[in-house]
């Protein structure tokens, strides 16, 4: 899918076919954009979970009144209304939910293309056998170690390598939708590339995704940022993989500037999807808090289409050097995160200023190593 913000080269790896995805999926988006609804969206079922990731970016909210299943089954009826295609069901943890098979089992009945986030310790036989008899589109575990003393480095939770790694085996098994994922940071950078290669040896291949640049939590939180692989990391990271080499290379034979930025639009992004909290409040970007819908009372086609007019309709004010720049496209920087991080939608992010241009010296060595190995071949 497409997605709202800038992926940079190489630091969000998907190992799919990029074209062939982004021709179809931009296409429906241009259509749905035209007509203001939704391509695609998430739902939020908690912000509680059961591990301790050093990374995480989700605040920890204890007080809150989540949604209840009536109120759950309400928003995705209205969703479904509005013509969305893909739902994402996720957390905090999904799973702690005791109704989110009851939930996943509605939304699937009505069509929806749902993919489900979450960490896999909590899944068990009973729910690998019950998602089995029922498929999702796809289940997204994330796995930010190959190792027992890595991954529980990451979650601070003894015990989770062993529940994951059980999880994974038992979905692998029933032959469902998996795709494994990972966050690079200081303590997992070393093992990324183990984390892709087994997930080739478990479920074959374009099964794994890895993001190498963390972002400020989206309540403001820096912690995460404490966590980020320096730039020169994340560039050895890519060149210690061919085909996370090939997905760079085929990101800068097709890059392109973005025009919108360029004219002075802030938000160059195809705002087709949106997000649901755990408590109703619909946004169109996960770290833009206001303005916001109230989905249980409000209506979801109207409040989705007040809130992108309001974003479209953002220009910018601030003679960035962002505006200017001849490597956009390699970079990270987004509104919504740079509000995060900086409290400021428009102030550069540093982190993503020096990865970007980090990102450009390597191309032309990029090029140069992949021309040789081909004359040698």
């Amino acid at each position: 899918m497409s997605t709202w913000y800038r992926e940079g080269i190489g630091l969000h790896v998907s190992l799919m076919n990029i074209q062939k995805r982004d021709a179809y999926a931009d296409r429906l988006q241009r259509k749905m954009l035209l007509e203001r609804r939704p391509v695609s969206g998430q739902i939020d079922l908690t912000y509680r979970c059961n591990l301790r990731c050093v990374h995480c970016f989700i605040p920890k909210e204890r007080d809150k009144e989540e949604l209840t299943f009536d109120d759950v089954i309400s928003i995705i009826n209205k969703i479904h209304k509005a013509g969305c295609l893909w739902l994402s069901l996720s957390g905090g943890e999904v799973f702690l939910r005791e109704d989110s098979l009851d939930i996943y089992t509605y939304a699937r009945k009505k069509g929806f293309l749902i993919t489900i986030l979450t960490n896999g310790t909590l899944i068990n036989e009973k729910i690998a056998e019950y998602l089995a008899n029922l498929p999702p589109h796809c289940i997204d575990i994330t796995l930010n170690g190959i190792t027992e003393r890595v991954y529980e480095d990451v979650t601070q939770v003894e015990g989770s390598f062993a529940k994951v790694m059980k999880a994974i085996k038992l979905l692998a098994e029933r032959n469902i939708p998996l795709t494994l994922k990972a966050n690079g940071m200081k303590s997992n950078g070393h093992e990324i590339v183990m984390i892709k290669q087994f997930a080739e040896r478990v479920l074959g291949k374009k099964r794994f995704r890895c993001d190498l640049a963390l972002c400020a939590g989206i309540d403001g939180s820096k912690e995460p940022c404490k966590q980020r692989l320096a730039p020169d990391e994340i560039v050895y990271i890519q060149n210690s993989d061919e085909d996370m080499l090939a997905c760079c290379r085929e990101q800068f034979s097709r890059h392109n500037v973005d025009a919108p930025l360029r004219e002075g639009y802030l938000f160059p992004c195809g705002l087709s999807s949106f997000h649901v909290d755990p408590y109703g409040k619909m946004r169109l970007c996960l770290f833009v808090k206001e303005p916001c819908a109230d989905v249980e009372s409000d209506d979801f086609l109207q409040s989705f289409a007040r809130l992108q007019g309001y974003f479209l309709g953002l220009t910018t004010k601030a003679a960035t050097r962002c505006r200017h720049c001849d490597i956009q496209y390699l970079c990270r920087q987004c509104p919504g995160r740079a509000l995060a991080e900086n409290g400021d939608m428009e102030q550069p992010i540093e982190f993503f200023c020096e990865l970007a241009h980090r990102q450009e010296e390597t191309k032309g060595e990029l090029f140069s190593s992949h021309d040789s190995n081909a004359r040698l071949s």
